[in-house]
C-alpha cells in the first residue's frame, strides 16, 4: 500500500514537472515567473517531506 501512494506520488511530481515547462515556455515574463516557481517548488517540497515522514 506504502508502494502504491509514492506511485502516486511520484507521478503527481512528474506531471507537475510537465505542465510548469509548457506554462514557463508561455510566459513572457520568465524572470517574474521563475520567482514564483521557485517559491512554489520551497512550498511543494515541504508538502512531500510532510507525506515521507
Amino acid at each position: 500500500m506504502k508502494e502504491h501512494g509514492k506511485d502516486i506520488i511520484f507521478v503527481l511530481f512528474i506531471l507537475t514537472i510537465l505542465i510548469l515547462a509548457i506554462v514557463y515556455f508561455s510566459v513572457p515574463e520568465r524572470v517574474l515567473f521563475m520567482e514564483n516557481e521557485i517559491g512554489w517548488w520551497n512550498e511543494f517540497l515541504e508538502v512531500v517531506k510532510r507525506v515521507f515522514s
